[in-house]
């Protein structure tokens, strides 16, 4: 039974095999040889592999996770934009309102502005005749 555990070259099986890892046992015999080879890639393929599906597991929950945040983002970012633009609107209709008293109060002083121009020109009119009467009576009061 001494052949069993020798490998076809004759050699006996040691703690690791030409890949590096130990020697796989089944079912209470050692196996070693191309066998062993091909029993350990597919060992190490099958726990590569049940990794690889534990990484994309991970990366499904992040995922989902990134986007439950990021719709949870575009929600507050959409009651944002719904606030701000009806108090923006709300500020537009004030301004246009205050814009609009502001012309008509600048019209009424505009008036206000002509009349006084006016009243001024008659007034300044009524010093000039009045300069001229004064100087007529002393002209007439000096002649006497």
């Amino acid at each position: 039974f001494g052949s069993r555990s020798k490998s076809r070259c004759g050699r006996r099986g040691t703690a690791m095999d030409t890949f590096g890892s130990p020697n796989r046992s089944t079912g209470g015999f050692n196996v070693t040889g191309l066998k062993g080879k091909v029993l350990g890639l597919a060992q190490t393929l099958q726990s590569q592999n049940e990794e690889i599906g534990v990484q994309k597991n991970y990366i499904e929950t992040h995922k989902s996770e990134n986007m439950s945040t990021s719709n949870s983002l575009q929600a507050q970012l959409n009651d944002i934009k719904r606030y701000f633009g009806a108090d923006l609107q709300r500020m537009e209709e004030e301004f246009k309102v205050q814009v609009n008293l502001q012309k008509t109060e600048n019209v009424r002083l505009q008036q206000q502005l002509t009349t006084l121009k006016g009243e001024k020109t008659s007034i300044h009119q009524q010093v000039i005749a009045l300069q001229r009467r004064i100087e007529e009576i002393e002209e007439e009061i000096g002649h006497e």
